[in-house]
């Protein structure tokens, strides 16, 4: 069975989003993270349903926007790797090129 699997720099992104959310409203930051992290598990059963990512052009590296954030993922035989979570146009993409 695929399984989803976060790198370092992904579960730094979701709790940067938590921590910026809680500033304003600690309850609604736990649920904005549960919506998102659901999305990511609709992965396991549809891998395609991002589009190609257009830094990297490789078919396996896909964009997937959720809730505003783009969410940045390898599809591996055995697992879905999630890369990237950020809303910032402002995040360098060219970091990705090690998981070609």
């Amino acid at each position: 069975m695929i399984k989803i699997i976060y790198t370092k720099q992904s579960l730094k992104h979701l709790q940067q989003i938590k921590e910026f959310i809680s500033k304003n409203n600690p309850q609604n930051a736990n649920n904005f993270l549960l919506k998102i992290k659901q999305q990511i598990e609709l992965l396991v059963e549809f891998p395609q349903i991002g589009k190609v990512n257009l830094t990297m052009n490789h078919e396996n590296i896909r964009d997937y926007v959720v809730q505003g954030y783009k969410i940045i993922y390898k599809i591996n035989d055995n697992n879905i790797l999630i890369i990237a979570v950020y809303k910032n146009t402002n995040f360098d993409e060219s970091i990705l090129s090690k998981y070609k």
